[in-house]
């Protein structure tokens, strides 16, 4: 079996135009990770909406995004792309940043133990429509974010 090189994409965004490009991408690495015509569209519109996070809210940063396999232990394994996204704006209300990871579709709640919700909001008022459906869209979301430094976030989409 012939190894292959899983690829990778790296660069800056500062404009809100820099989505385009990024999702285009995404998709192309998603194709490439085997990833269904509909993941590889959920895939784009995730991308879109961080890096369009990123420069409007963040005032710009970075995003890298590349294939990666995870092992099982029959030699079999899966594909996924991964997503990071780097910005070094005003950061997030921590409550908002201890939604840390949440996980498979099955378990998208907050966990009880968690006094931070998902509430109602208009647009504008921070983890609206947009990072609610970068969560619903991919398989696990992972949020780092230090008030008035960064945040980063981490996305993965498995096949």
């Amino acid at each position: 079996m012939t190894q292959r090189t899983p690829p990778a994409f790296s660069i800056p965004v500062t404009r809100e135009e820099d989505r385009f490009a990024c999702a285009a991408e995404g998709a192309q690495i998603a194709r490439w990770a085997g990833l269904s015509e509909r993941a590889q569209h959920e895939l784009a519109i995730a991308i879109a909406e961080l890096v369009s996070n990123a420069v409007r809210h963040g005032g710009g940063g970075s995003i890298s995004i590349r294939a990666i396999h995870e092992d099982a232990p029959a030699g079999s394994g899966r594909w996924g792309v991964e997503v990071i996204v780097r910005d070094s704006g005003p950061g997030l209300d921590p409550k908002i940043a201890m939604l840390e990871d949440v996980g498979p579709k099955s378990d998208r709640s907050p966990s009880s133990s968690s006094s931070a919700r998902l509430v109602p909001r208009m647009p504008g008022q921070g983890l609206g429509l947009g990072l609610g459906a970068v969560h619903r869209l991919m398989s696990s979301v992972v949020i780092r974010s230090s008030p008035g430094i960064s945040t980063e976030v981490i996305a993965i989409k498995w096949k």
